[in-house]
């Protein structure tokens, strides 16, 4: 074959190349390789507990309601990993994202491991309940004015009361936890203010969201200190705040089927706190606050699926329908008209989101907050 011939072929597979080169760019360009994190759809969620696990009737039950309403409602996967303490929540962030379309967590203590995956994670979305993780694109947080809820708890529970004393039990002194706090006391005084009335308030702090043990110990010294109605605020020690008042009105020969019924009336009530407890508790839980976690979290996943994702932080309360009382089934009987309409009157303002009725979400000092605390001058003088 002489050059010419060679310098002929040459050409031809140049051209072919070229040609090949152009076609598989165009290929590629219409469809890119998806990388490991890219998703094309919402196929999955998968909440990630805190500490105090499913089953704690409050905070995570909660959380998981919500994820599940989203797997009927709108079609996705529903999966949970439960942290047993604070140093399996990174790993468990991790394998959520590892697997899921979207990551719910729950609580204070995870917002560092959210805030560590959700850059190595970028499509994936991260929906943090409780706290904020800063303005990264792909995670949105949701804190609440569940202080609100606490205030018109508050109020209803010293105007209910026989003895005057009123007992708190805390999982930790930690803002989200010192925000219902500090709303139930300032209800307590706006009560006692509007009312010329003494109602005390005493506190105890378990230092653990899961000993329900703990939370039982420390319901039954309240009650041995006067307290007849005790406000729980401590998650799944919280559980052991319910068993305490209900063996409490065993022993003065009040059964639950005489409470159910309307026999007797309840001497010790317990007050929840997140998801309503009027059909876990018959009769004996007064009023619950609160917090609606369940429906924030199903309505951001649902923002997802319509591809309106929503990141950076989220604070809600009583005007976004996210916190308030109980409809009280089995108790609102006992509940005095003027409490009634101190509520109402309250909620009004709530609505407006009158300052003076959001009490702060990074709460630290109960005390020094409900002393400074001025009743707005609607809440005076309705009795």
């Amino acid at each position: 074959m002489n050059k010419k011939n060679l310098s002929f072929f040459a050409i031809l597979i140049l051209v072919g190349a070229i040609i090949v080169f152009a076609m598989l760019w165009m290929i590629f360009k219409q469809a890119p390789l998806e990388t490991k994190n890219e998703k094309k759809s919402i196929n999955k969620v998968i909440m990630v507990t805190d500490a105090g696990g499913l089953g704690d009737q409050a905070f995570n039950d909660s959380g998981w309601k919500g994820v599940q309403n989203a797997s009927k409602i709108l079609g996705v996967k529903a999966d949970v990993i439960q942290s047993k303490e604070g140093d399996d929540l990174v790993v468990n962030v991790s394998r959520a994202a590892e697997n899921a379309d979207v990551v719910v967590g729950m609580g204070f203590m995870i917002k560092d491991a959210i805030a560590k995956n959700a850059p190595l994670y970028p499509f994936t979305k991260f929906i943090l309940i409780d706290e904020d993780a800063g303005n990264l694109p792909n995670i949105a947080s949701y804190k609440f004015y569940a202080g609100q809820g606490g205030y018109l708890a508050g109020i209803i529970s010293a105007s209910v009361s026989k003895t005057g004393k009123i007992g708190i039990v805390k999982g930790m002194d930690i803002p989200p936890v010192l925000t219902w706090v500090a709303g139930f006391e300032t209800g307590v005084k706006t009560w006692n203010e509007n009312m010329g009335k003494d109602v005390k308030v005493i506190s105890k702090t378990a230092d653990s969201f899961t000993d329900t043990e703990k939370g039982k110990i420390l319901t039954k010294e309240l009650i041995t200190e006067g307290s007849d109605i005790v406000f729980d605020a401590a998650g799944a020690t919280g559980k052991g705040v319910f068993e305490a008042i209900q063996e409490a009105n065993r022993t003065e020969g009040i059964t639950a089927e005489e409470i159910i019924s309307g026999l007797k009336v309840p001497k010790y009530f317990a007050v929840a706190t997140d998801i309503d407890h009027d059909e876990i508790f018959t009769g004996e839980v007064l009023v619950t606050g609160l917090k609606k976690m369940s429906e924030a979290i199903y309505n951001a996943i649902e923002d997802i699926t319509k591809n309106k994702f929503k990141n950076g932080l989220h604070s809600v309360g009583f005007k976004e329908n996210a916190t308030g009382i109980s409809e009280m089934k089995y108790t609102k009987k006992y509940v005095p008209k003027e409490a009634l309409a101190l509520v109402k009157k309250a909620e009004e303002l709530m609505t407006n989101q009158d300052s003076r009725l959001q009490i702060p979400l990074d709460m630290m000092d109960v005390v020094e907050y409900v002393k400074n605390f001025k009743v707005p001058e609607e809440l005076l003088n309705l009795k």
